[in-house]
């Protein structure tokens, strides 16, 4: 398509047969082809007749003529609810196009503008929102969670991020988070030693000969004893003292003590009437907005926007989020970030999460500081499950708190609907 401009004549002007079809007259001869006039494109087939819709020029490119015959530019919705781009020649974009707001698109080679995953020519993955524009950073899809880099591109392996540490899988899914459990707190030095107690409830704790999983077991602290804390903590453990026996042990389940802290060792203790947890006192009320184990970037939730104050896709305001709200009572509670046991994505896949990792023992018997697992038939749930933390039993009553994505920043109430469940995580009792 030449787009030059031709001089109208005094004589042209526009005429319209008997059957509601227009011709551009010049001289007496009907134009066709491309002609200009006052300053906007038409086309006229071989006989004169203006031409309208989509039509494939000589050159072999699609362009859109309006119900007035205009050529249009720019963004343009078809009759089949379609989005296309069409440049400043008119001609259809296809493949990637940078629009005047700076963002990214991509059109398809039949001219559509794309949503949702796309995998290009390139073998890379990128992810187009509901209005078309690339996506980069943080993205939650059908309970997974995504990270696309500065250029679209879907990361897999290791990648550090704000200067913390992510695994991701081959398929781009977020798989655990290398963390900090502390909040904030001062540094000690590295040969100082404090005192801590074991806070298991039903099973001694291990202590390895080096800071890892994998590392031997030398021996075992039981519950509730006191052991001397050696220096920091080092991946996930600390260094301990007891009786005779050094060596390493998990940090999520020592609790460091001053010295005016009372022990109790009471081993008929029973757990399904205790009022609460070891760490941590029973929670009747939402946390507050300063409250950094829900509000702040140690909270892989609010880390990837998904819990209050951000906001949904359609631009709502998100008021909660069950598994933002149980991942940081879990921290809370415990005093360890889940990270282990892969609590990612909706509710009803930390389930399956904890059994794949093994990281905490279950059971169908409800216990004060557990977490309630519900299956995606949970009537409300959007086929997403639920997940709460038990907080008090009293008189054959279990009560809960909760956050909802539907609605509820947070909720203290009576365990429901237990027909649903899968069973009760029990976070005392890790395997690891």
């Amino acid at each position: 398509m030449l787009l030059s401009l031709n001089s109208i004549t005094a004589y042209a002007a526009w005429q319209k047969d008997s059957q509601n079809r227009w011709s551009w007259i010049e001289n007496e001869t009907k134009a066709t082809g491309w002609k200009n006039i006052d300053n906007s494109w038409y086309y006229f087939n071989m006989n004169g007749l203006m031409n309208t819709g989509w039509l494939k020029d000589n050159d072999e490119k699609w362009y859109y003529l309006a119900s007035s015959g205009t050529m249009q530019i720019g963004w343009f919705k078809d009759n089949d609810n379609k989005w296309y781009h069409l440049s400043r020649s008119g001609a259809m974009d296809i493949s990637w196009l940078k629009d005047e707001d700076n963002k990214w698109y991509y059109l398809s080679n039949s001219g559509v503008m794309l949503t949702g995953w796309l995998k290009d020519k390139n073998e890379k993955w990128y992810y187009l929102s509901n209005n078309g524009s690339m996506d980069i950073g943080w993205l939650e899809d059908k309970g997974n969670i995504y990270y696309l880099n500065s250029g679209g591109e879907m990361v897999t392996g290791k990648l550090t991020i704000d200067g913390d540490v992510y695994i991701f899988s081959e398929n781009g899914q977020l798989l655990s988070k290398e963390i900090s459990n502390s909040i904030e707190s001062d540094e000690t030095s590295s040969d100082e030693i404090r005192k801590g107690y074991v806070i298991t409830e039903s099973s001694p704790l291990n202590v390895r000969e080096e800071p890892s999983a994998s590392s031997n077991i030398l021996g075992t602290v039981p519950k509730k004893n006191k052991v001397k804390v050696i220096g920091n903590e080092v991946n996930g453990f600390y260094k301990i003292s007891y009786n005779d026996l050094t060596g390493w042990s998990s940090s999520e389940w020592i609790k460091l003590i001053s010295d005016d802290d009372e022990i109790v060792n009471d081993d008929n203790e029973d757990l399904d009437e205790g009022l609460n947890v070891e760490l941590g006192e029973e929670r009747t009320a939402p946390p507050a907005s300063d409250n950094k184990y829900y509000y702040s970037n140690n909270n892989i939730f609010y880390k990837v926007k998904l819990s209050p104050p951000f906001l949904k896709d359609d631009g709502s305001p998100i008021v909660g989020n069950c598994t933002w709200y149980a991942w940081g009572r879990i921290w809370e509670l415990t005093g360890q970030a889940p990270v282990d046991a892969k609590f990612l994505g909706n509710g009803y896949e930390w389930w399956q999460s904890n059994l794949n990792t093994g990281k905490y023992k279950t059971g169908d018997k409800p216990r004060v500081g557990a977490l309630a697992v519900w299956k995606p038939s949970l009537v409300g749930s959007g086929g997403f499950g639920h997940v709460a933390v038990i907080e008090k039993i009293e008189n054959g009553k279990v009560y809960i708190s909760e956050s909802s994505w539907h609605g509820s920043l947070f909720k203290y109430r009576e365990l429901y609907n237990t027909q649903d469940l899968y069973g009760y995580i029990y976070l005392d009792e890790p395997n690891y």
